[in-house]
This record gives C-alpha cells, structure tokens and sequence, in this order.
C-alpha cells in the first residue's frame, strides 16, 4: 500500500482552488509538522518554485524527515544544476536530501536535455541527493526517460485523472524500478468541494456532476473515496497530500486509514479543460 506524503506548497504560497485560509503561518506550519511527525509521515514534497516553502522548512523541518524538492530549470541560459539544488540546499539548511526532480519534465525536449541529465546524475553520484527524477504533466513525456532514466517521479493521479493509469503505464514505470509519487489526488482541492461551493464555471463537467452523483450514492465522504481510489493502486509509492492545518492532516490520516471497496473505473475523465489545473483560467 502506499504512504502519504506531506505537499508543502501552501507553507509558501496562498494555494488551492479550496483554500480559504492562505499561506499557512510559520506557527500553524511548526504544528503542522509536529502531527506529521505523530502520524509517521515521514516525507515533505517542496519545490524552488512554492515561494517561502523551502525555506520555511530550513527552519521548522526536522532531521528525521525525508525530502524532496524540485528544480525549474531555465533552458534559455547557461545550465548549472549544481547551483540550483546548492540554492535549495541552503535555504533547506541541508547538506544533502532525499530527492530531487525537475519542475517540468518538458526541459528534457530541449536542446540542453544531455547536459541537464549529466549535470543531475552527477548530483547523485556526489551524494547531494539520493534519487534524481522528474514531475510528469502528462503520459507522452514517459519518452523523456529515454533522456534522463529516472529514480523517482511525481505525476497526477485522482479519480476523475486516470490517465496514467492506461495501458499498464505504471507497472511498466515499477518493473524499471521507478518510485511513483502521486500529487493532485483532490485536484487542487475541487474533488472535496461541495457543489454548491464550486465556481459556476465548474457546472459546464457532465463528469463531475457524475463524480457527485456516486459520492451520493454511497457511505463515504469524498475525502474518503479520493483517498481509497489511489490506495488501491499498489504501484503508487506515495500520495502528497496538500493541507493547511494539523487538523485537516488528522482528517487525511484518518480517512486513509478508513476502509472503502469500491470502483472508481467509471468515473475517468478525458476532458482536459476539466483535469488539467492550468486551463481552469480559460473555462
């Protein structure tokens, strides 16, 4: 079964769809910590581009924490990767970490790609990180690892984006010996949002009229079916999970440890204007 992971945009950033708290304060950022920790969560997904996250966890995180960041790297001026993991590490207060990957794995179509990779394995073999890999928008770019053979990757997965679920993707991903990380699993939140709450924009989705239908239709809160649907799935190594409150992890711990049996097959969605985040701007 998977474990979860702790998503730590929102200690950097005022983010979600859900979020009406905004960027979590150092304080609720310590407590939140702190329950991880209680919980046995044991690894902490960042990025150099979630603003102050990383350096709020050079702060409060510690020792006893995995961590993984990733890097965006700029394809227009000189490559030095060695110097953004060593900017991350800083503010990170780390000598080494667990992972890291790169922000958008579409770097690696550049003409820069051979040198981005040799730069990350490099990294690696010095020991500044354990696991090199990539954040992965869609399944075409699987081809890049033709390029950079990755350790570790981190893709979106939830019930109504089962795209890398098709064609056996992912257990070909484990026979390669790929740790999976999982984001998205509420889709930025909009899965446990209540109709009502949503924006209109949002009605146009024949697909989640039907994802409210089944919530409905059975016992479980839908932070429950979200959370069922990816533990099903044994190739998946960790579920990042994104919340602003030790309360709210509580909440996530508890559902999934919860107990569902259902099938999500039927609720797969293709309508990218619905499952991709970043076209949301345009509904």
């Amino acid at each position: 079964m998977p474990k979860l992971a702790l998503g730590t945009v929102q200690l950097g950033l005022d983010y979600g769809i859900s979020n009406n708290q905004g960027r979590v304060s150092i304080e609720n950022a310590k407590q939140l910590l702190m329950q991880a920790e209680s919980l046995s969560i044991d690894m902490l997904d960042t990025a150099a581009m979630y603003g102050s996250s990383e350096r709020v966890l050079g702060q409060i995180a510690k020792d006893s924490f995995k961590l993984v960041t990733k890097l965006a790297i700029d394809t227009d001026a000189t490559i030095n990767v060695s110097q953004l993991l060593q900017e991350s590490l800083i503010k990170l207060r780390k000598r080494s970490i667990y992972g890291v990957m790169l922000h958008d794995a579409n770097v690696l179509n550049s003409s820069q790609s051979f040198e981005i990779a040799l730069q990350l394995a490099e990294l690696k073999a010095r020991g500044l990180v354990h696991k090199i890999g990539m954040s992965l928008y869609f399944p075409e770019q699987i081809k890049l690892f033709e390029i950079l053979k990755p350790d570790i990757i981190q893709i979106p997965l939830n019930v109504l984006d089962q795209r890398f679920l098709q064609d056996g993707l992912l257990a070909q991903m484990k026979e390669q010996g790929i740790e999976i990380h999982v984001r998205s699993a509420f889709l930025q939140g909009l899965l446990l949002m209540s109709p009502e709450s949503r924006s209109h924009c949002f009605s146009q989705f024949s697909e989640l009229n039907d994802f409210d239908n089944f919530v409905d239709s059975v016992s479980h809160s839908r932070l429950e079916i979200c959370l069922s649907f990816l533990k099903s799935i044994d190739e998946i190594d960790r579920v990042v999970v994104g919340c602003c409150s030790a309360s709210e992890l509580s909440q996530i711990h508890t559902a999934w440890h919860t107990k569902v049996n259902l099938s999500y097959h039927q609720l797969a969605c293709t309508n990218n204007s619905l499952i991709i985040p970043s076209n949301w701007p345009h509904l």
